[in-house]
């Protein structure tokens, strides 16, 4: 009886050192998977670059560098990589966007090879930077798009303010031509538009709008918006050329620019968007059809497009009313659907029917 306990005994010791082992070793080191979205603690060190350098980066490993100007950059990468960053205080692309200047570096970041990542960036200011550059909430990221050739605002920028200042954030999945955009000094935004008069905004910057007044706005990409709020609030309207969520092509094609439209309060509105489809815009955007264009936005909630039921269209302008604002475009319902045969069940039915009619007269 003594000898089967130690056999027991003896045997669930070796199944658990085996299990130990299992894991993996390196110069007898216990090897752990970690998962790749594990927070690393706040307090791993910043890597300092300096200005030209190049800096490997290792797959799979969060990387934290800071650059002579104090912009920060975490990374993480599928592939190990090389990384080389230029600052310089001149824009070395094209113009930024109207009536906005820098108000840090420009940074480009430039990887060795085509690779999946993510980043975050962002630059710390202090009051005192803040007192000589303005007002810290019309501060955005931006960068060159090759492709287009123009300045394009990140699709994820947020602040956070500190005791001392501001941090201002954003996300980015691609390197490029990098800076942070504000209004000139000169051209502050208006912050009270006239009710009834169309007013233009500054794409990304915010203006104020008393409550039970009528507006009318006018977006850079051709958007008119009609709006009414129970409260006044400040608002923001950013439009992208590249949408940041994606749509079911198989359904349907953006056609416009996307608009995000934000409210800094909760308050119930009434608005009417409107678009206007002249010939040039048609031959621009290739609609062929006005009957199939389709005001839509994003639901945060189901992370689905949908399309709001009170649209209608008069001549060239398709219009939409709404009681919400969110991420909003037009696109073309796709005249293909898979889904739907394209051949109906009946004449069929009725071919075997009478065959089997004929079978029984045999």
């Amino acid at each position: 009886m003594k000898k089967i306990k130690s056999m027991i005994i003896i045997f669930t010791f070796g199944i658990f050192l085996s299990t130990i082992l299992s894991y993996g070793s390196v110069g007898g080191s216990i090897v752990l998977e970690v998962n790749q979205d594990t927070e690393i603690p706040p307090e791993d060190p910043w890597t300092m670059i300096d200005n030209g350098t190049h800096v490997n980066i290792t797959a799979g490993t969060r990387t934290q560098l800071r650059t002579q100007s104090g912009n920060h950059i975490r990374l993480r990468v599928n592939e190990s990589v090389q990384l080389q960053l230029d600052e310089c205080e001149c824009n070395p692309v094209g113009p930024l966007f109207n009536q906005t200047r820098a108000v840090n570096r420009f940074m480009h970041i430039e990887l060795n090879g085509t690779v999946n990542m993510t980043a975050t960036m962002f630059r710390n200011y202090t009051n005192a930077n803040l007192k000589e550059l303005g007002n810290v909430s019309t501060f955005r990221w931006a960068f060159y798009n090759e492709s287009t050739f123009r300045w394009q605002y990140a699709y994820e920028n947020w602040i956070e303010h500190t005791e001392d200042g501001a941090k201002v954030f954003c996300k980015t999945d691609h390197f490029s031509y990098w800076t942070i955009v504000a209004p000139d000094m000169a051209e502050e935004p208006v912050m009270n538009p006239t009710p009834g008069t169309p007013f233009n905004p500054t794409n990304g910057t915010g203006f104020v709008v008393q409550a039970q007044n009528q507006y009318e706005i006018q977006t850079q990409a051709g958007f008119q918006i009609q709006l009414q709020l129970n409260k006044s609030a400040e608002i923001t309207v950013e439009e992208y050329e590249r949408s940041p969520k994606p749509m079911n092509r198989e359904r349907h094609r953006i056609r416009t620019q996307t608009m995000a439209i934000e409210l800094n309060v909760s308050t119930p509105l009434n608005a009417t968007f409107a678009y206007q489809f002249t010939n040039q815009i048609k031959n621009q955007l290739n609609v062929s059809n006005m009957n199939k264009l389709k005001f839509m936005f994003f639901n945060e909630s189901s992370q689905e497009w949908e399309t709001p039921q009170h649209q209608w269209i008069e001549g060239e302008t398709l219009y939409c009313n709404t009681t919400h604002f969110s991420l909003w475009t037009i696109a073309e319902e796709d005249s293909t659907d898979s889904s739907t045969p394209s051949f109906s069940i009946f004449p069929l039915l009725a071919v075997l029917s009478a065959l089997v009619i004929f079978s029984r007269r045999k």
